[in-house]
């Protein structure tokens, strides 16, 4: 919840969880975000005061509102959470029940069943009302922890929490408050009123019992509700000490009536207030701090000063007699300890600062004297005693820190403080064990009890044994000076008089003691072991010394083995002390029971030292005199008791466990042949004295010692070589069946020790297992007995993937421990816990080595031997026909109570179902059984829950991590898998159709929970490896076609929810690999937002993202806040490469090349070196080394360098992948955000900016020449596409401009525009970036330089846009000059100031930039690469015409190559013809090239050195243009690839469009260039004739098209003289004459209709030019009198003047059309648009984006139109001045016959031809048709309705004049 907000839900549950989070976010998380307001926190605790004081007490009962909610049923009630409503009879009842059941408000249990209704999500399978009773429960938990926390966060003298001081302060107070008000003694009452039976019996009558896993549940949160109440006591005692009337009820209390458990010891609850009891009388912080006077006192026993008078009333010794023999018996244990407690706090008191007494002057001196008399009374009234048996007989003071620093204080501060006591328990312990002696040897028996000081030691063995805080280094702080004061326990804060006393208290141990007190003695210093100074203590030759105990335990064994029965009932002589363990006896050795127990200390010491120290245990195995390890060993193989052998094994495992002593033990093991078949041994033990007697220690032990050698060093292969076979068969035969296997059928005194058994039998078989890799060599040779047997796990491998006895137990012990584990806590669930864990682990193990198995067996020729774990495990098993992946599943609803085993069982199914078979078997199996489904994945949920973002590094997140990486690798299998059943999907239908709703709750509701909390405070912190991992599920959920829509849909409605994220911005400089990963995911996640809201039009989910990525929402100024931009900002684009050390001992080269064997891939991208693999490979080069020790040691040293070296490598390459990932995301979100946003959300003004501002941060963002690869070429990539969304970009706001280009352009970017300016650096910067990464990537990946000159092509175009048929129309600047020679263009003043800029940063560059464009235009890099070079060449000389550029390219060689390359082309270009094209790749780069000719020939200059270099001629030699396919072959134009006739288009168009080029510069008068052209035409007149002969008016648009280009070209180079001449010496040039004149009656005959307005072809725009071409031709032929037959061109002409004067009428109106469309689109519905230009509008589900695509279209279509009547009237016009000219040829000519003799018969058929020329023209040539032929000319110059008026009358006249 928000902390900031009050709850407005008052039931009994809600309030009390949001009180206890608030607590927490400010005690416990302050540190990790912004820090909250005080004043906040101040008001809810006040709120809440008034609870704390009425503590654990409910609303009463009312009447009045019990009968208004029974009125509710019909009239409705008020509630605050939901307002008014009416209730069901069904709730009523309810809400009554539950007030009568818990004596609360009918209203508050309203409210309550309210919130268990909107919780049964959470909680499925329980009904309301029982969920109601679990959330009550909960709801007092709560409470009580907050009430706890509250009082441990108070300032006081044990400890301090890191919250900010005033918060510190004001909590302080407030609890001091609450204290005064007596919230104490009401945590008291509540405790009382609390009890569990009477509880449990009040849900029993109203049959409120939830079911058994939900029951446990329960009581464990009702128990832990009262340990939090007594740790509210705890807590106030340990940080202030009690008030006087607290403390006095609570020794009261705790003296009368203390609960204990089932083994007499006290029970969690009085343990805690029994510990508050000694806190509260506790000043030890005078000597444990350095403030301690100024701590003292805020202490009650210092600032009240009745108080110590008063316990001196309670606890003298003298003051009970009033009390009975059975009181004080039951409370004396606990006066005893409060005595000693207090005994010693005053003598600390007497011994405190004078001023801190003098602040007590009120107490008296005889008040203070009374310590030694406490104390005394303390001893004899047994307070060590009570303080073994009651409070450290069980494991709950190790458990809490603070218990056991009481408890080591206490027992030091006796010790330092009570010196003299000790030595007086010491001095009466030994006369009674003396006296007990003289009995003993008088036959007298000793009635004697246990010696006091037997007590204190067991209390220091009890206490040290579990240790983590290692308080007992304060007992050896005096034996080293240096470690005086680096440790805060006890004495830090003193000089070294306290540590002396201790010291000297331990090396007391060390004098000659009685044989009583020797084991005591032995085992308090075993617990208080510590390196160094233990073993300096034992090594010195004393009377308790290592050397003594040693020899004394070989002389033992020499005895034995002297005399084969050493135990005896007789009596025995008296002990003779610590060196007399045992000795020479006359006769026959008999040993005591005190002796063997002396023994097991002295061992138990052994064992102790040597796993503190490892000096020590090499010392002890080295030893030759001592031989410790072959007498402990010969020892097991005598007749000792049992619990000797047992502590034997022990302390064998204990030295064992070292790796330098781990072969010794080996080898003496194995020569003592303890599990020898042909010897009893340990099977006779086992079978004949521990079945026997119930118990096991003595093969537990063994176990531990195989586990302790198997974990010290590698198992040895050739153990027992020369006796047996080599290797541990014996061993695993011995621990598999005698141990393992009959265990659950073996009786237990204890129960626990079955699961002990078990467990550690699990634990030795994982640890065998772990270390073993499968190989072929292992597998026995067929019929015959193997040389050497394999490893222990091999043996067990075979057995798990077979189906084995071994499988069997592992199975059954898996379903039998978490059925016990799912009940009630027992006091063997240790053990359980630990046997569940083992076996999971082993099953995850072999299953990980199944597949190495198989392929060792495979190799071997023993497969039939495997079966295989991942098909067993599967087996149906037990009454419900389940299996063990089932139980696996079962396992994580534990996750609460073993968050280990959820983790290992989350481990075990990640690696069962990565099989496809078994994620198919588990969904076939829990499918269709709904409960079950339900529970399988509630216990997924359950799991992700506790592991959350607010729970801790440990088991449990790793469980939660598990589960998510579970989902991840089940999600990519087919629909319908497990991961969809997990996450919510439905499972029996499609599942894109699913619904994900907030009920039932799934994994994604709970991993949705778990990234909104990550994200809950605003704070920076860095992401968890779950965090992680959520956000990579939310992307693959997003990216999936299956379930992608309705994943979306649910995080829609979770508040937009990948928005949000998105705007959760980090700081990218000091992010760690994960915090970048996470976001990398996030945005990548909602990359595939955008585009699948785009996508559906879902305007709302992309107008949240566009806000959150953009910043739409935000005005212009504060653009800076863009998501998008700080993304980007502070990401790292490079990663240093890990520098690589000086090898001393290595060869660097062959280094290199293994590290190189051991790279393996990645999931995302690159190769990581396999440290395994690395380690694995040099280990076996050290085994095979031949070397002594220091020089094997040097090898190892430097292993481990490289080692690290490989480390810091796989970091920095992992670094680099999740940079270019991150990255990657980015681009993603950058690019389709700009692909998909409407206008409507994302206006082009604010697009325009941003994608000049990322243009900007991105090109300033990325060095060139240091970027990553990787990170370049996607750099690049994003920087094209940002360009071409920003040309898009101005195109699109040109076209809805009115303005011309010149002045749109200086509004876009002119002074305006205060973010683009052209004077401004954004351009230039951009266009010099782009360019100098294009003058530095020359060694970078092809794909970087092809996305640069991408982007220098976009950016080129922006500045020469090119108008489109879809822009308003507008005057062209160009000149007849400027189109002759492209070279003398002038721009105008707008342009100029434009182009300048660009022309001025790519001359800065100079003829460099023009090299390596060149370079590339010319180079062997990819096709696509040189494509766009070119097109960039093309346009900078566009741009430039005048550009030395062309200087560059002829004068270094760069054109001449150019043009070679086109002939190197040919061959490609004949396979590109072939009818299955292997690649179209060269026709492209062909078509680039010719375009870039094309380009140059539009200059002079240029045009002249391309005639020169023989640009003609090579084109001539192409044979790939003689190929011409076949005309009439039929054109699949569904195909991708294009026909073979646009094909060939494409290699001819642009090898006649440079011919027209050069005519065009050049002029057809130019001999040299005609000459050239013709022989490129007649070097392929095979391909011409075809063309020409098939054309026709009904010709496909390839074939117009070709027709078209050759009639252009040939029209205007043969058209004159030059052609004329040509003709009469070409017999090829005529046939192409011929042709083209027989073209133009075939054309003229059938114009093409003009009556379709909705006709978007170009065939009459073709047609029509054809017609120019060939009219110009003939007209030219003509004047040039060069072919006869060009006479019936003109008649011909004549008869098409009518059609074409009809078809510009047509055109007109269809003109006129389409402008009053384009007219009246604005206004149009968009069903009429949509009717109007087609249903395939652009965006036609959009009215702005349908209309704006209308309007583009119709513009387009009104541009053809105005296209197509032009080309009409030009044709018209052309056919008048061809008719002309015929007739002026025919008419003046026909005057011969006249004006001469007369001739011959062609004069008389010259005049027939001219009188029929005559009528036709006085036909045609009427007034109207005139006025028709005039009017074409009305939007034309004048000068050219002169010219056709000049014309026409030259007509008329030769008509009218004509002679005949």
């Amino acid at each position: 919840m928000d902390i900031n907000e009050g709850t407005t839900t008052e039931d009994l549950w809600t309030p009390y969880k949001e009180l206890v989070a608030v607590v927490d976010s400010y005690l416990a998380n302050e540190g990790l975000g912004v820090p909250y307001a005080v004043h906040t926190f101040e008001s809810i605790l006040r709120r809440h005061k008034q609870t704390f004081l009425a503590l654990l007490k409910n609303p009463v009962k009312n009447q009045a509102s019990r009968e208004e909610i029974k009125r509710g049923i019909t009239e409705g009630v008020n509630l605050p959470s939901i307002g008014k409503t009416l209730l069901s009879k069904e709730l009523v009842d309810e809400a009554i029940i539950l007030s009568d059941m818990y004596n609360a408000n009918e209203y508050a249990c309203l409210e309550l069943l309210h919130t268990a209704q909107r919780q049964t999500a959470r909680r499925p399978g329980l009904a309301r009302g029982l969920l109601a009773v679990i959330l009550y429960y909960d709801g007092r938990r709560s409470l009580v922890q907050a009430l706890r926390d509250l009082v441990m966060a108070r300032d006081g003298v044990s400890w301090s929490i890191s919250a900010r001081e005033e918060i510190v302060n004001y909590v302080s107070r407030y609890v001091e408050q609450l204290v005064s008000d007596g919230v104490l003694g009401a945590a008291l009452d509540a405790l009382r009123r609390t009890a569990i039976e009477p509880e449990l019996e009040v849900l029993r009558r109203y049959r409120a019992l939830p079911p058994r896993r939900y029951y446990n549940r329960m009581m464990i949160t009702m128990q832990t509700t009262r340990k939090l109440l007594a740790g509210v006591i705890f807590a106030a005692s340990a940080q202030r000490g009690l008030e006087r009337d607290i403390l006095i009820r609570l020794l009261s209390e705790q003296m009368s009536s203390p609960s204990r458990g089932a083994t007499g010891a006290l029970d969690e609850i009085s343990l805690a207030l029994q510990m508050a009891l000694l806190y509260a009388i506790d000043l030890s912080v005078l000597h444990r701090r350095e403030d301690g006077e100024e701590l003292a006192k805020k202490l009650p026993l210092i600032q009240d000063p009745d108080l110590i008078a008063v316990l001196l009333d309670e606890l003298s010794p003298t003051g009970q007699s009033n009390q009975t023999q059975e009181s004080e018996e039951k409370s004396g244990g606990l006066k005893a300890l409060c005595q000693l407690a207090f005994g010693l706090a005053l003598a600390a008191l007497k011994r405190a600062p004078v001023s801190l007494l003098r602040r007590s002057s009120e107490l008296k001196c005889e008040l203070l004297d009374q310590d030694e008399i406490l104390v005394d009374a303390a001893i004899d009234g047994g307070a060590f005693e009570y303080l073994e048996e009651a409070i450290l007989s069980t494991d709950m003071v190790a458990a809490e820190e603070w218990y056991q620093r009481r408890v080591h204080s206490l027992i030091t501060d006796f010790i330092v403080l009570m010196h003299s006591k000790l030595m007086e328990m010491r001095v009466k312990a030994e006369e009674a064990a003396r006296a007990a002696a003289a009995c003993a040897a008088e036959g007298v028996s000793g009635g004697a009890r246990r010696p006091r000081l037997l007590a204190l030691l067991r209390c220091v063995e009890r206490l040290y044994a579990r240790d983590p805080l290692r308080l007992r280094d304060d007992y050896w702080r005096a034996a080293d000076h240096t470690h005086a004061h680096t440790r805060g326990g006890a004495g830090a804060g003193v000089g070294g008089g306290r540590a002396a006393v201790l010291y000297k208290w331990v090396r007391a141990s060390g004098e000659v003691v009685v044989a009583a007190l020797l084991g005591g003695y032995l085992r308090a210093l075993a617990a208080l072991a510590v390196p160094r100074h233990t073993w300096a203590l034992l090594a010195r030759r004393d009377a308790l010394s290592a050397h003594h105990l040693l020899t004394a335990l070989a002389l033992y064994h020499r005895n034995l083995r002297a005399d084969p029965s050493p135990l005896s009932e007789l009596s025995h002589a008296p002990s003779l002390g610590a060196s007399g363990l045992a000795g020479a006896r006359p006769a026959r050795l008999l040993v005591r029971q005190e002796e063997v127990e002396a023994m097991i200390a002295a061992l138990r010491l052994i064992a102790a030292v040597a796993r503190e120290d490892e000096a020590a245990c090499a010392a002890i195995c080295d030893n030759m005199q001592w031989d410790a390890v072959n007498v402990m060993f010969g020892l097991i193989c005598c007749a000792v008791p049992l619990a000797l052998k047992a502590e034997l094994a022990g302390a064998l495992a204990a030295l064992g466990g070292r790796a330098g002593a781990a072969p010794r033990v080996w080898a003496a093991l194995d020569a003592a042949h303890l599990v020898a078949a042909d010897r009893r041994a340990l099977a006779a033990d086992l079978e004949e004295v521990e079945c026997r007697m119930e118990e096991y220690p003595l093969s537990r032990a063994f176990v531990e010692l195989l586990t302790s050698l198997s974990g010290a060093a590698p198992v040895p292969r050739a153990l027992g070589a020369g006796a047996r076979a080599p290797g541990l068969d014996p061993y695993v035969h011995h621990v598999v069946t005698r141990i393992a296997l009959p265990a659950p059928h073996r009786n237990y005194r204890q129960p626990h020790e079955k699961w002990q058994v078990l467990s550690l039998c699990f634990r030795l078989f994982v640890k065998w297992l772990d270390a073993y890799e499968p190989a072929a060599s292992d597998f026995p040779p067929p019929h015959a007995e193997p040389d050497i047997n394999p490893p222990p796990g091999f043996r067990l491998l075979i057995q798990l993937h077979t189906d084995s006895e071994l499988l069997r137990l592992t199975l059954i012990t898996l379903d039998e421990a978490y059925e016990l584990m799912d009940r009630q806590p027992s006091p063997e669930q240790v053990y359980i816990e630990e046997t569940l864990n083992s076996v999971l682990q082993l099953l995850e193990r072999a299953l990980t080595l199944e597949r190495p198995l198989n392929t060792a067996a495979a190799a071997a020729g023993r497969a039939a031997l495997v079966v295989g774990l991942s098909k067993l495990i599967l087996a149906p098993s037990g009454t419900d026909s389940g299996d063990r992946l089932v139980t696996c599943c079962r396992v994580l609803q534990l996750v609460s109570v073993a968050p280990t085993v959820a983790a290992r069982a989350v481990a075990l199914l990640c690696r069962a179902l990565a099989v496809p078979a078994a994620p198919r078997h588990l969904l076939e199996t829990v499918a269709h059984r709904h409960q079950l489904a339900n529970e399988i994945r509630q216990g997924f949920v359950e799991c992700l829950e506790a592991g959350g973002e607010a729970a801790e590094a440990g088991p449990a997140r790793g469980a939660a991590e598990g589960v998510v990486a579970l989902l991840l690798q089940l999600l990519p299998a087919a629909p319908h898998n497990l991961a969809h059943l997990l996450l919510g999907y439905q499972v029996t239908d499609d599942v894109s159709r699913s619904v994900l709703s907030e009920t039932p709750r799934t994994c994604l509701h709970a991993i949705l929970d778990i990234l909104d909390a990550f994200i809950a405070d605003n704070s920076e912190k860095e992401a968890s490896t779950l965090v992680e991992s959520g956000y990579r599920l939310v992307y693959w959920l997003c990216a999936r076609a299956a379930t992608s829509a309705p994943a979306l849909r649910l995080l829609r409605a979770r508040d937009y929810f990948l928005a949000r994220h998105l705007k959760a911005t980090i700081n990218l400089e000091k992010a760690s690999m994960s915090s970048i990963s996470a976001r990398s995911w996030v945005v990548r996640a909602c990359a595939c937002e955008a585009g699948a809201a785009g996508a559906s039009a879902h305007a709302a989910a992309l107008a949240a993202l566009l806000a959150a990525a953009a910043g739409t929402h935000r005005p212009p100024q504060e653009w800076e806040w863009c998501v998008l931009r700080k993304l980007l900002e502070g990401l790292a684009v490079r990663a240093e490469p890990a520098p690589e050390p000086r090898w001393e001992l290595f060869h660097a080269h062959q280094l290199r090349q293994a590290l190189a064997e051991c790279d393996l891939p990645t999931g995302l991208g690159g190769k990581r070196i396999s440290v395994t693999r690395v380690h694995a490979l040099l280990s076996r080069e050290l085994a095979s080394l031949r070397a002594s020790a220091p020089q094997r040691n040097l090898v190892a040293q430097e292993i481990q360098k490289v080692l690290d070296y490989v480390t810091e490598v796989n970091k920095q390459r992992n670094l680099a992948a999740t940079l270019t990932h991150y990255y990657d995301s980015w681009r993603q979100l950058t690019e389709i955000i700009f692909c998909v946003a409407p206008q409507d959300l994302l206006s082009l003004d604010t697009r325009k900016n941003l994608l000049l501002n990322i243009l900007q941060d991105l090109l300033n963002k990325i060095p060139p020449t240091e970027v990553l690869p990787q990170i370049g070429n996607l750099a690049s990539g994003t920087i094209l596409l940002l360009l071409v969304n920003l040309r898009h970009c101005y195109i699109l706001q040109k076209r809805e401009s009115s303005l011309k280009s010149s002045e749109f352009e200086a509004s876009f970017f002119g002074p305006s525009n205060q973010i683009m300016q052209t004077k401004s650096l954004t351009l230039k910067f951009i266009l010099h970036k782009i360019l100098s990464w294009i003058m530095v990537s020359g060694a970078c990946t092809q794909k970087m330089r092809v996305n640069l000159y991408g982007a220098l092509l976009n950016f080129l175009n922006i500045v020469n846009l090119k108008p489109s048929a879809a822009d308003p129309e507008e005057e062209v600047n160009t000149t007849y000059v400027s189109r002759l020679d492209s070279s003398r263009v002038k721009p105008s003043k707008e342009e100029s100031t434009l182009k300048s800029m660009v022309i001025d940063v790519i001359d800065s560059f100079g003829e460099s930039l023009c090299a390596v464009v060149c370079s590339d235009c010319i180079g062997g890099g990819h096709d696509v690469c040189r494509m766009v070079a070119l097109s960039c060449l093309d346009t900078l000389i566009e741009i430039n015409p005048a550009t030395d550029w062309l200087h560059v390219l002829t004068n270094q060689g760069y054109l001449r190559s150019l043009i070679d390359s086109l002939i190197q082309d040919d061959e490609g270009l004949k396979e590109a013809l072939e009818p299955n094209p292997k690649s179209l790749r060269v026709l492209y780069v062909y078509e680039s090239k010719m375009a870039l000719l094309v380009r140059l020939a539009g200059s002079r200059g240029a045009a002249e050195t391309l005639l020169a270099a023989g640009a003609l001629s090579a084109l001539a030699q192409l044979t790939a243009l003689a190929a011409h396919p076949d005309v009439h072959a039929p054109a699949d134009q569904r195909a991708f690839v294009p026909p073979a006739a646009e094909r060939f288009r494409q290699i001819l168009s642009p090898a006649l469009a440079l011919c027209d080029a050069l005519l065009t510069t050049l002029g057809a008068d130019n001999y040299s260039l005609v000459l050239q052209i013709t022989h490129l035409l007649l070097a392929h007149l095979e391909c011409v004739d075809m063309i020409l002969r098939a054309a026709h008016p009904h010709s496909s648009l390839t074939l117009l098209r070709e027709a078209e280009a050759v009639c252009c070209v040939a029209s205007r180079a043969w058209g004159g003289a030059a052609g004329a001449a040509l003709a009469a010496d070409a017999a090829g040039v005529r046939r192409v004459r011929a042709l083209l004149l027989a073209l133009l009656p075939r054309f003229a005959a059938a114009p093409p209709p003009a009556d379709s307005p909705d006709d978007d072809s170009d065939t009459a725009d073709l047609h029509y030019k054809i017609l120019c071409h060939l009219l110009l031709f003939a007209r030219g032929s003509l004047e040039s009198g060069a072919d006869e037959s060009s006479a019936g061109a003109g008649r011909a002409a004549l008869a098409l003047l009518r059609p074409l004067l009809r078809a510009v009428h047509a055109h007109r109106k269809l003109l006129a059309t389409v402008t009053t469309q384009l007219h009246n689109a604005p206004s149009m519905t968009l069903p009429d648009i949509k009717k109007l230009v087609g249903g395939d509008v652009s965006g036609a589900g959009n009215d702005t984006n349908g209309r704006a695509g209308a309007v583009s279209r119709l513009r387009a279509r009104a541009l053809r139109r105005r296209r197509e009547l032009t080309r009409c009237e030009l044709a018209a016009h052309a056919a008048l001045y061809l008719v002309w000219a015929h007739a002026r040829r025919q008419l003046r000519t026909a005057l011969a016959p006249h004006c001469e003799p007369k001739g011959t018969a062609l004069s008389v058929g010259g005049a027939e031809e001219a009188t029929e020329l005559r009528k036709e023209l006085i036909a045609v040539f009427s007034d109207r048709f005139t006025d028709d032929l005039l009017d074409t000319t009305k939007n034309q110059p004048a000068v050219q309705r002169g010219f056709l008026e000049v014309l026409i009358k030259d007509i008329r006249t030769m008509v009218q004049f004509s002679p005949l």
